[in-house]
């Protein structure tokens, strides 16, 4: 499957709300309340990109992969944002389509999204699919625990 990489762009924004909200449906069903997955606006994840590319934080990059059809992917990185990271960078996201898993993608974002430095990442526990792929770039669970703000699923850290 042909994807490019690039920068998140203003003309992105609303695209890409879509596409995260439409992922984390894909994804996290049966790991998240039901009710709450389909509450998920992706008017308002388009309104919250914009202001992040007006407004950039210091250091934070975000990237969107495209295919014929449209963004098929995301990522995003940058300093961290917990009071105790185990490291000084994050990545904070990488987000596939169901129809773009086992491409190949989710490598080439991890890749563009922070390399081969140390990092680490929060992960919904009992999301096997993301840890087996996170276990296969180095990341080892380091024992962090917290709920995640809007549903209260637990997220493990993960670092390498």
């Amino acid at each position: 499957m042909p994807w490019t990489i690039a920068p998140l762009q203003l003309e992105d924004a609303e695209e890409a709300g879509a596409v995260h909200m439409r992922v984390w449906q894909e994804a996290y069903a049966g790991l998240m309340p039901a009710g709450y997955l389909a509450s998920l606006d992706p008017v308002r994840a388009g309104e919250r990109r914009r202001d992040r590319i007006l407004h950039p934080s210091p250091g934070v990059q975000e990237w969107v992969a495209r295919d014929e059809h449209g963004i098929v992917g995301m990522a995003a990185s940058g300093p961290p944002r917990d009071d105790d990271p185990p490291l000084d960078f994050e990545l904070y996201a990488i987000n596939v389509l169901r129809r773009a898993h086992g491409t190949g993608l989710a490598d080439e974002l991890l890749a563009q999204a922070i390399g081969d430095r140390p990092a680490y990442l929060w992960v919904l526990e009992g999301n096997h699919r993301a840890i087996a792929f996170y276990r296969r770039h180095g990341f080892t669970d380091e024992g962090g625990r917290k709920p995640e703000p809007d549903t209260g699923v637990v997220e493990i850290r993960m670092a390498r």
